[in-house]
């Protein structure tokens, strides 16, 4: 294929699936490799045995957004792949999305079908909607526990997009996107400060549509993904904790100071809620978790870094 699709892949200590999401590029792609300080020995892995491959090493981990940002620097393509460590692409896959910005010039975005090692569809990985205060309390306030088909956790999760056909969609994750390189820069790239992960990829979604840029889900490109590998070491509790966070951080900057207080009180009583929960089943572990999130948010995450 042509030479006008830039990977780019963030790494934190992801030498075990790594090299299986490196080779599945089809030959062409120029790759573009950040090392988040990782002591797994992931960046000299890549130096000895992908020597095409343009590594940067940084000395910190400054985050997914920070770290794809210094990728998309670096890149020359037509098109930005951002793409996870532990995702391969499938053949074809990657020149199935180039196809489709090529006959789309509307569409900014475009993102495959994503498939467990065992073949099945990652519905709840691959593509949802835009987060409202609705659908955020539908969440938080257990409406979704208590009433699983719910129409607005439903709407949430995109229970009626189909993996049929091509279609525009909202909110697809950076597991496999690729972007224009140029709509990219215009937006500014990823906000860091969803740091070190989640809601980066929402809020990039978010500004492609409200600048009048399509997103499309192209279910015949097909990447396998194994999912959560890089955030597993953080624990329960941090995963929870920057979470929750990033999600306040989404709604304030998107509805001000409203859009902070509702959430940040929505978290509070949603985990509330889930502690007692806990407690009340003996679920020691759950009762710590859920009240360290509660706790750092009636605290203002100010501990949280």
């Amino acid at each position: 294929m042509p030479s006008t699709v830039s990977a780019l892949v963030v790494s934190w200590n992801n030498r075990e699936f790594l090299g299986r999401c490196l080779e599945s590029l089809p030959k062409g792609t120029e790759i573009v490799v950040v090392d988040n300080a990782s002591s797994d020995g992931s960046a000299d892995f890549v130096a000895e045995t992908f020597p095409a491959v343009r590594l940067i090493r940084l000395d910190r981990n400054v985050g997914f957004a920070a770290a794809a940002n210094r990728a998309a620097a670096e890149a020359t393509g037509t098109y930005l792949l951002l793409l996870n460590p532990d995702a391969e692409a499938t053949p074809k896959s990657v020149e199935r999305l180039v196809e489709f910005l090529d006959e789309h010039v509307t569409c900014g975005a475009a993102t495959g079908r994503l498939l467990s090692m065992t073949e099945d569809w990652q519905r709840t990985f691959n593509v949802r909607r835009l987060p409202t205060f609705a659908t955020v309390a539908a969440d938080l306030l257990l409406l979704r526990y208590v009433w699983p088909t719910n129409p607005l956790s439903q709407h949430a999760d995109g229970a009626d997009i189909t993996d049929q056909s091509s279609q525009a969609v909202e909110q697809p994750a950076a597991i496999c996107l690729m972007v224009r390189r140029s709509v990219f820069a215009d937006l500014g790239g990823l906000d860091e400060r969803f740091s070190p992960v989640w809601f980066e990829d929402t809020d990039l979604c978010r500004r492609l549509l409200e600048h009048g840029w399509t997103i499309f889900f192209v279910p015949r490109s097909n990447f396998r993904h194994l999912g959560s590998m890089s955030i597993a070491p953080l624990g329960e509790l941090r995963i929870k904790q920057l979470y929750y966070r990033n999600l306040e951080r989404y709604m304030a900057k998107h509805s001000g100071w409203i859009g902070l207080i509702l959430t940040r009180t929505m978290i509070a009583a949603g985990m509330g809620l889930r502690a007692a929960g806990s407690a009340l089943a003996g679920n020691g572990t759950g009762f710590r978790t859920f009240g360290g999130v509660m706790r750092a948010a009636l605290g203002g995450w100010r501990h949280l870094s």
